[in-house]
């Protein structure tokens, strides 16, 4: 197997488009070993392991949305369409993302139910991968990688942090890509060690890394017809996840993810740049807390940081985000409030944001005050 074809197997097992059922608990002794025996940890306890049918897939992912998320799954479409951040009705969205999971999903780790859910039925593979490498070896990668989520919750309380983060969007995404760039990191390196490579030496390869974010931007391995929004929420976690846990690694290898999870990043923009992560680490600085009351009448307070502000107005003009609070009421009225580096960074910001509001037909009035920039809309 050449090395393109290894990077592209990789992208394929990321994001579970590949593998098969496990039969009992006992199954995954396998991939438990190997997790512990890379991650230098052992697991406290067995993993329960349920097996289900990909009809009940969808059950299964409501119900797990429904635990993590701070409101009704019908209003955060109305928050999603409120904030620009999709244009299809509420009543269409949930639909088209449990479509887009179930056509990605083979296996999964709960840590609220502290259980790994093998699947017994294929998803629709957008590819053939039967000349890459066997069904067992593909089952054995993606078994690694969920095993890893298993690990961290046992080690680090996922639950009780993900029910922490419920309410603050930035913070909790900036989790979920320690999480998801982690266990991409152990898959990766269970990968090499079974061809005979050291992980440290992959990971001092820069191109490497930036040919495995390539493969996977690259690949239509999502329908177009998904919202762009949830296709790149979706490789978020993965692709920046992999860059910042990579750049802990390079610090201390395994141990400097131990660090993290003991103080985690709490923005996107730091997992975007890590360097302020750890700036802030070194100083000792708390992160900024996100402001989570919400007024009686309004819908939800949202916190969106850079990941969602370069996803609408683009990486320039999202650059020097230092903070935000949008409130979405019921009627549709919006108001945000954002802080910025610099009256530069704000003035950036604003103009673009404008530009973009007005292209979607969006009538808003704009505050600017140093580095501060103020919103307000009703949205249609």
């Amino acid at each position: 197997m050449t090395t393109a074809q290894r990077l592209h197997l990789l992208l394929l097992i990321v994001l579970g488009l590949t593998g098969s059922a496990c039969a009992d608990g006992s199954q995954l002794d396998p991939g438990m070993k190997a997790v512990e025996q890379i991650r230098g940890r052992k697991f406290v306890t067995t993993v329960k392991n349920v097996t289900i049918d990909r009809a009940d897939l969808r059950k299964h992912l409501e119900e797990q949305m429904v635990r993590t998320t701070p409101y009704s799954l019908e209003e955060w479409g109305h928050v999603l369409r409120a904030l620009q951040l999709v244009d299809a009705p509420a009543k269409e969205l949930l639909p088209k993302l449990f479509t887009l999971y179930e056509a990605q999903v083979l296996a999964f780790y709960d840590p609220q139910t502290h259980t790994y859910y093998s699947i017994k039925q294929l998803p629709n593979l957008p590819t053939d991968t039967s000349n890459l490498v066997d069904p067992k070896t593909l089952e054995e990668m993606v078994m690694v990688h969920e095993l890893t989520h298993a690990l961290q919750d046992q080690h680090f309380s996922l639950s009780k942090r993900e029910k922490t983060l419920m309410r603050d969007t930035d913070a909790n995404m900036a989790y979920h890509a320690v999480l998801e760039g982690e266990a991409v990191l152990v898959m990766l390196a269970h990968m090499l060690e079974k061809s005979g490579v050291d992980l440290s030496e992959v990971v001092k390869n820069d191109a490497m890394l930036d040919t495995i974010s390539a493969a996977a931007i690259s690949e239509g391995m999502i329908d177009p017809s998904t919202p762009k929004y949830f296709a790149e929420m979706l490789k978020f976690p993965y692709l920046e996840g992999l860059k910042f846990v990579v750049n802990a690694y390079r610090r201390d290898g395994w141990k400097a993810l131990d660090a993290v999870h003991a103080n985690p990043p709490r923005s996107t923009r730091e997992v975007l740049h890590p360097d302020e992560y750890y700036a802030r680490v070194a100083a000792a600085k708390p992160a900024k807390a996100c402001d989570e009351k919400k007024p009686a009448d309004a819908l939800a307070v949202e916190h969106l940081g850079e990941f969602h502000w370069a996803f609408l107005v683009g990486e320039n003009a999202s650059r020097g985000w230092v903070t935000d609070r949008a409130v979405i009421w019921k009627d549709g009225r919006v108001a945000i409030d954002t802080t910025w580096e610099s009256p530069e960074r704000a003035t950036a910001f604003a103009d673009a944001y404008a530009a973009f509001l007005k292209n979607r037909s969006v009538d808003a009035k704009f505050t600017r005050d140093g580095a501060t920039v103020k919103v307000t809309y009703t949205a249609k």
